[in-house]
């Protein structure tokens, strides 16, 4: 074989080797549709976990509040009983009796409500809030500025920032002359 035919030959081998053959081209187009519909697939599985997780987490969410309503109940019922343990405190201490029994057994009861994160509502001498109090009587007073809690009837409660139980209240008015 002369040069010229091994030049000849050498760039014949370079031009197939630089042009793709048809077959290449079509194993290459076909190769490209198969990575777009698996993309799309991928896609549509990632839009799919995203609204299954949103669904969860609303469940957890739902789960959570009912699981809250339910202990909200008991610890109102809890309420109850640990207001009667101050009313017999206080009338025991009125008639004289030993209260130390008594003030041990309120403050346990105290710091179960406080584990729970349930804070009394601060009533007497502040404005009143709708959102926290519940007017059971307008009372006269000139020494008080309308709208002003000046007796609290029955303790108020919040627990995890949500009132649980409203304070009953009585709250100045002005004084109506004849």
């Amino acid at each position: 074989m002369s040069e010229k035919e091994k030049n000849e030959s050498t760039v014949a081998e370079a031009v197939a080797a630089r042009e793709p053959a048809v077959d290449d081209v079509q194993k290459i187009t076909s190769i490209q549709l198969r990575l777009d519909e698996l993309k799309e697939l991928l896609e549509k599985e990632k839009q799919k976990s995203l609204r299954l997780l949103a669904d969860y987490q609303n469940l957890e969410k739902q789960i959570v509040a009912r699981i809250n309503a339910r202990g909200d109940k008991i610890i109102l019922d809890f309420l109850t009983v640990h207001e009667d343990f101050i009313r017999a405190k206080n009338v025991y201490e009125k008639e004289g009796g030993n209260v130390d029994s008594l003030n041990g057994i309120i403050k346990n009861m105290e710091s179960i409500l406080d584990h729970y994160q349930v804070k009394p509502i601060e009533a007497e001498g502040k404005k009143l809030d709708p959102k926290l109090h519940e007017v059971v009587q307008e009372i006269e007073d000139p020494n008080h500025e309308e709208g002003t809690i000046v007796k609290e009837i029955a303790k108020g409660y919040i627990i995890r920032d949500e009132v649980i139980k409203y304070s009953k209240v009585c709250v100045s008015k002005k004084l109506i002359k004849k």
